[in-house]
């Protein structure tokens, strides 16, 4: 991946994927701490919370931007990492990420539709 579209799709994901760690972990917290459900002025009830910590398009979205996200991150610092003269070096964050993310795909995939 050329380091253009990488950056560009670094940009793109990170609101989004911000957005959504913070309704995962907010929504965490209103399933766990009173203290939290009550800080949160009423917005946050406990079925609301369980409601959005389970949703499938929530966890599957914040995976996939996840992914995503980390996948161009690491190209991007690949490339600089080249530009040194360590090939060698990139080319390992570069498989070594990957296959963290196909386990991490692989885990969150099966975790949604296994048996």
């Amino acid at each position: 991946m050329k380091a253009k579209p990488a950056i560009a799709i670094v940009e793109w994901t990170s609101l989004p994927l911000l957005l959504l760690a913070g309704l995962l972990v907010i929504s965490g917290y209103g399933l766990t701490s009173e203290a939290a459900r009550n800080a949160s002025l009423g917005l946050l009830t406990f079925s609301r919370s369980q409601t959005i910590h389970l949703s499938r398009l929530v966890k599957l979205g914040f995976v996939s931007l996840l992914l995503v996200h980390t996948y161009a991150g690491t190209e991007v610092l690949a490339k600089k990492v080249e530009k040194t003269g360590h090939q060698r070096l990139a080319a390992l964050m570069e498989y070594s990420v990957l296959a963290f993310l196909i386990y991490v795909g692989w885990i969150a995939a099966n975790g949604e539709f296994g048996g």
